[in-house]
């Protein structure tokens, strides 16, 4: 069948003879003289008409219509697969979130101190109200090397207030000691120094999740400093410092950090004090 469509196509121009033999009966041959060209135009038209029946059937027959929905059905599931995925995603970022502001939840719960104020009676006997801290209460001269006890008579005197602020900044904070935030915050770009606000010696230098680096001064006359969220210290527990000497830097420093700046506290006796009342305005 090719080769004779390939030899009526190959001669367009001439006649082509078709011979047809009956097997039952030789004697009954027969044969036509055709022209290519008639061929060939009847060739194509049968092609054109079963290409335009077989798209009449598809789009007017429901036979297109189950296509069609098989192409969606197929697009409908994977659409569905994806939203899924997507809900899954959701809700492990939902999950994320939870746990997160769990975690934050209860880190702000957690007093921006180191110190537990008791009743007044439980320690009558230390010569003020009573008072529980994480470190303990040393007497500064006790923390005096032999090279430091020239200046064991500057911690006899009572700290000289008012004093300047220890960090170059602005109030962000106030004090506020009935919501447990027991200083103020001075918000100061990062890696400011910082400095002491009176003589004394450094009773506590460490480390902490929730602060980062703290400091505490122990001064004279039961009063007691405090300095967090730095980025670095100079000092280390038991040095002596005068008033205005750079004990560290500061940063956004610890979890319970929201931005660039020292916390300071001032305990005396165990008492939170407005470190405002200690300061030059």
């Amino acid at each position: 069948m090719w080769d004779f469509l390939r030899k009526v196509f190959s001669e367009r121009e001439g006649d082509v003879t078709v011979v047809v033999l009956d097997d039952q009966n030789p004697d009954g041959s027969s044969s036509f003289n055709l022209a290519a060209q008639d061929i060939v135009k009847v060739t194509l038209f049968v092609i054109i008409l079963s290409v335009l029946i077989t798209t009449i059937i598809f789009f007017a027959t429901p036979l297109g219509s189950l296509y069609q929905q098989q192409q969606d059905q197929s697009l409908r599931n994977e659409a569905i697969a994806i939203s899924e995925r997507l809900m899954v995603l959701q809700d492990s970022l939902q999950a994320r979130d939870r746990q997160l502001t769990d975690l934050k939840e209860v880190l702000q719960t957690v007093p921006d101190t180191t110190f537990n104020v008791s009743s007044p009676n439980n320690n009558a006997g230390s010569g003020g109200a009573g008072f529980e801290s994480d470190f303990p209460f040393i007497n500064a001269y006790e923390m005096l090397s032999e090279d430091q006890i020239i200046f064991s008579e500057s911690l006899e005197r009572a700290p000289d207030f008012p004093a300047n602020l220890p960090v170059t900044g602005s109030l962000s904070q106030k004090f506020d000691s009935e919501n447990g935030h027991f200083g103020i915050d001075i918000a100061t770009p990062t890696n400011t120094s910082f400095t002491s606000i009176a003589d004394g010696v450094v009773a506590y230098a460490e480390w902490t999740i929730n602060y980062g680096y703290v400091i505490h001064l122990q001064h004279s006359n039961g009063i007691t400093s405090v300095y967090k969220h730095g980025s670095s210290l100079t000092k280390q527990q038991g040095d002596y410092v005068l008033k205005g000497d750079v004990l560290g830097t500061v940063a956004d420093t610890g979890v319970l950090s929201s931005g660039s700046h020292l916390h300071l506290e001032i305990w005396k006796n165990g008492i939170p004090q407005n470190p405002v009342m200690y300061l030059n305005n």
